[in-house]
Order: structure tokens, then C-alpha cells, then sequence
């Protein structure tokens, strides 16, 4: 099953800045570990601390190991020492606007480029749970603060150089989904299985927006769907539980991210849809744009006192 998943080996210049939410376990552990691997600079986002330090640590256990594997096939004259992996952490709780809007604020104080944001993290809910802010949190942490993390970093990555790119860890499961503008927030009736595949719908409707209304389309917007991977978060998923038998661990998972992120054959290659490593296509649902247009009009209804003052000068709203 998995015997075409690949991404090409680069040379990643080690200021070419990628942040990885998630970055900490599953798909956005390997996306992270492979582009620091290749010299990128990672920065992995997550809201446990502890754990992101854990997962750098391993990262560079596991690039030594390989890395002296290797080495010990040359003759002893061409061996080299394993180089620092230029992987670190930063907080980030996408279950709060507050928290999300802190870490966004945290990074552009720091005014490094950013080449590619890799909106990565998610969650499923077994039950319906509302944040802090009101929302339901399937909603709020898997499509709305990705959306506000988008909408204040589209300059940054405007400004850093050539070949900037946004790349969605969406899902298969988009296609379960609907928009349901008198359901969104699940006042109505919740369901863990449509609460989980409408914020990927979601996410694959604001890139199709994005693609339209952003003024300087330099920098690209992709959504992937990873397959069936088995991670923390699949195996509390009883929708993704029954199709275990057929998964995919997290670096087979991770291939198609890390695709579209890094495969220079992808430059330019915006408001696409990756699946098993390639450019595949979307059902006409997410495509349609009276559909697009109510769901954007009601993310920058909840999302606008956290919204960039200056969001006006580079998106066509």
C-alpha cells in the first residue's frame, strides 16, 4: 500500500524556517524530524512543553542512529560526525483564541522569515466539548485558530523569499462532511464522526477561498490527506478505528506532507489537494463558492477581534 509514498531528498538551506503544528507526535513528528533531517530550521508548535522537548530529543536519537549506520558502511577516512539537528519548540494551545493569538504574537516578535507553515495538529472529540471561547473544539482547534494562525503569518510568508507555502493536514473524511450554517457550532445536534470530518471539510473550503481572495498569490496553499495513519489521535477515532487494518504508520503518513511541502517540482502549485504523494482532486462540494463564501463570512465574524488590523491590505474581503 505503501509503496508509492515518497518525497525527493533536498538540500535544505538552514534559513528556510518551517513550523509544524503538532510537531511533537504522529504525522507532524516525522514531517518535522525529515525537513530538520535535510537542514531545514523546524520549529515545532504544540501546547505540552514536556512533550515537544521528548520529541526533539528523540528526533535527534533517531537522525544519529541512522545517520551512524550509514557512516559505518565508509572506509573510516570518510566518516563524519552527525550534525545538530536545528529543531526547538514553541507554545502553542489552538484550543484558545487568546493562547493562539499569544504564539503568533511570540513568533513575529522574533522576525524570523517563515518558508512554510504546516498546519498539522488536530483533535477528534468523542463528545461534544466547547472552549473556553465558545466554540466547539473540533471546530475551533482543527480549522478556526489554524484559519487565525493563516490570516497573521500570509505576510510573513509574503516577505520571506521565494517558494513560500502553506501546506493542510486535512483528511479523506472531508468528503462525510457538510456545511450547515444553522449547525455550525452544534447548537442543534453533535456527532463526533461529522464534528471531526466538517473541520476538514472546512479546512479544504478555506483553501479553496484563500486561493481566490489572497492578492499576492506567490505564496501557495495545499491541502493533504495522509491516509488511514495509526497516531494518538486515530486510535481514539472510531470512524478511522475501523479502517486500522489498512493504516499507515506516522512516516508513511507524514510522506504527502512533506511532499507538498518540500518537492521543488511543486512550486506555484496552489489551492490543490495531495493525496498518496500526488496532486489528486477534491469533490465539486468544497468548490463551490456561495458555500465558500458563507463559511468565511461566519470564521471572520468569530474571528475578527483577533484578526491582523491590516488583514484588508493583502486578503479580498
Amino acid at each position: 500500500m505503501g509503496s508509492n509514498l515518497s518525497f525527493p531528498e533536498v538540500e535544505i538551506p538552514p534559513d528556510r524556517t518551517y513550523i509544524v503544528t503538532g510537531g511533537n507526535s504522529g504525522i507532524g513528528y516525522n514531517a518535522a524530524r525529515e525537513i530538520a533531517r535535510m537542514g531545514g530550521h523546524v520549529i515545532i508548535a504544540c501546547r505540552n512543553m514536556s512533550k515537544a522537548e521528548t520529541a526533539i530529543q528523540q528526533m535527534q536519537e533517531e537522525y544519529e542512529k541512522e545517520f551512524k549506520a550509514k557512516q559505518a558502511k565508509l572506509p573510516v577516512t570518510d566518516r563524519t560526525e552527525p550534525k545538530k539537528l536545528n529543531v526547538e519548540k514553541m507554545e502553542l494551545d489552538l484550543a484558545s483564541f487568546e493562547k493562539t493569538l499569544k504564539f503568533i504574537e511570540e513568533f513575529k516578535a522574533r522576525n524570523l522569515p517563515l518558508h512554510c507553515l504546516i498546519c498539522n495538529a488536530g483533535i477528534a472529540m468523542k463528545t461534544k466539548e466547547m472552549t473556553e471561547d465558545g466554540y466547539e473544539t473540533n471546530l475551533q482547534a482543527n480549522y478556526l485558530s489554524h484559519l487565525l494562525i493563516i490570516l497573521h503569518f500570509l505576510p510573513i510568508l509574503q516577505k520571506s523569499g521565494d517558494d513560500c507555502r502553506i501546506v493542510q493536514t486535512s483528511s479523506m473524511a472531508y468528503r462525510m462532511g457538510k456545511l450547515d450554517m444553522n449547525n455550525i457550532n452544534y447548537e442543534q445536534s453533535f456527532g463526533s464522526t461529522s464534528s471531526y470530518s466538517n473541520s476538514k471539510l472546512y479546512q479544504i473550503i478555506s483553501m479553496y477561498w484563500l486561493t481566490r481572495h489572497v492578492k499576492d498569490k506567490s505564496v501557495t496553499i495545499t491541502s493533504v490527506h495522509p491516509g488511514f495513519v495509526k497516531t494518538p489521535l486515530t486510535e481514539r477515532n472510531a470512524l478511522i478505528r475501523k479502517f486500522m487494518a489498512f493504516s499507515r504508520n506516522g512516516y508513511e503518513g507524514a510522506t504527502t506532507t512533506i511532499k507538498a511541502a518540500i518537492d521543488p517540482t511543486y512550486k506555484g502549485e496552489t489551492g490543490v489537494y495531495f493525496s498518496d504523494c500526488k496532486i489528486s482532486s477534491t469533490t465539486s462540494y468544497p468548490k463551490n463558492i456561495e458555500r465558500q463564501d458563507k463559511l468565511m463570512a461566519y470564521s471572520f465574524q468569530v474571528l475578527d477581534k483577533y484578526l491582523p488590523r491590516d488583514i484588508k491590505q493583502y486578503v479580498d474581503m
